[in-house]
């Protein structure tokens, strides 16, 4: 197999709502990001003896995540050359804020890869979930599922992606807390709470569950036109989600100060977006 030019640009992410919970196979509403996005680009340099990462910072992780694929693939009976030549990576996607940074690069790489073999669409979700463990320990598939599906959907990690199949969708903002956390530690602390408290643990979990299905139920509405009732259910969604993030107590200060200025400017609900601890907060407008 030759490796040929190629280059791809995926989206960010965000989470409507479903965070945390998603783990413990409750459904997630996600969608692609409208503005952010990483591009990669291959170009082979036939007297190249090896790849070259550009920005060099990413070199480390994107031959750390190359080696890991092409030991995944060898397993599966496949083969070929290590690519050589100059790689180049652009991304507009904040590390740390609950975007999809790592997913999105993890895919990227699974569609270059896969560009040279014969992988179908549920292959390459799987290779790049595969990745994405590399960076948050055992992930639920959600954030590659988005990415992947470029279109919101909803998704259990029992069923996996089912399109929400909207066209239209009310007007979210995204602003930056200016904190940046780590998923993994996120997870822990919210792991830790259902241990310590495990009935609220459950009813916490119940509560995140009634978010999405809103969330759903008011995307659904808002797409038909029917916009009060679409208004009314996301808000009601991300107001539910809102208040599991301050009881896993994942909401700092200043994400706390953020989201009340937002609300006095008249969004209907704001909530943080990813794992928390930081990151984006997420705001919903009637207009």
């Amino acid at each position: 197999m030759e490796w040929v030019k190629f280059q791809t640009r995926v989206p960010g992410k965000w989470v409507l709502a479903g965070e945390h919970s998603v783990l413990r196979g409750a459904p997630a509403v996600a969608l692609p990001h409208p503005e952010l996005g990483l591009s990669l680009a291959y170009d082979p340099h036939e007297k190249s003896e090896s790849l070259s990462v550009n920005p060099p910072e990413a070199n480390g992780i994107l031959l750390e995540l190359l080696s890991a694929m092409i030991e995944n693939i060898q397993t599966q009976g496949l083969s070929f050359s290590q690519p050589q030549g100059r790689v180049q990576i652009e991304s507009t996607i904040p590390i740390g804020a609950g975007l999809g940074s790592s997913a999105a690069l993890c895919v990227a790489l699974t569609q270059w890869v896969s560009s040279i073999l014969e992988f179908g669409e549920e292959q390459k979700i799987e290779l790049a979930t595969r990745l994405e463990h590399r960076f948050h320990g055992k992930s639920s598939g959600m954030d590659v599922a988005v990415i992947s599906a470029r279109q919101p959907i909803t998704y259990t990690m029992a069923n996996g992606i089912q399109n929400i199949g909207v066209t239209s969708l009310p007007k979210f903002t995204f602003h930056d807390t200016g904190l940046r956390s780590r998923t993994s530690d996120c997870v822990l602390r919210v792991e830790k709470f259902r241990e310590d408290t495990p009935q609220l643990g459950a009813h916490v979990d119940a509560k995140m569950e009634a978010a999405s299905r809103f969330a759903i139920d008011g995307l659904a509405a808002f797409d038909a036109g029917d916009r009060p009732a679409g208004l009314r259910l996301i808000s009601d969604a991300m107001k539910q989600a809102r208040e599991c993030f301050y009881s896993w107590e994942l909401v700092p200060g200043e994400a706390r100060r953020l989201e009340e200025s937002l609300l006095r400017e008249g969004a209907l609900a704001v909530k943080l977006t990813g794992a928390g601890g930081g990151g984006m907060v997420v705001a919903l407008w009637d207009c």
